[in-house]
């Protein structure tokens, strides 16, 4: 048996740091600091309104990103779409959507929720 090449040892370490997750996270960070720069230029000037519908969407996105601990991808939308302050609350987006939120709809994301509504609605 020959002696493991350099490559191999590339290709373990990068392996188990895929596995454990801290590839993906680095990557992430590394993805969340570049567009932290090229936003910098973006900061200095007032950025677009964003259309209330656009920005609804937009939360829902980051309320799933956030809840399934998508939290680097859920920055860098929040980057993006120049929404990076607060979330809106839970109660401001079922209020918007019309959704009626209870102790079980509360522990999912209101995305889940209006899919399995309408999941369950094309049944009938």
């Amino acid at each position: 048996m020959s002696d493991p090449t350099e490559s191999d040892l590339l290709d373990a370490i990068k392996d188990s740091l895929q596995k454990n997750g801290t590839l993906g996270r680095l990557n992430g960070e590394v993805r969340t600091a570049i567009m932290s720069v090229l936003n910098q230029n973006f900061e200095q000037h007032d950025p677009p309104k964003v259309p209330d519908e656009t920005r609804l969407i937009n939360e829902l996105l980051r309320e799933y990103l956030a809840w399934n601990g998508y939290m680097y991808t859920e920055e860098v939308l929040a980057a993006e779409s120049g929404q990076k302050g607060e979330r809106m609350s839970r109660d401001v987006l079922t209020t918007k959507f019309g959704v009626m939120d209870d102790v079980k709809t509360a522990k999912i994301p209101l995305l889940y929720y209006m899919v399995a509504a309408f999941q369950s609605g094309d049944e009938e």
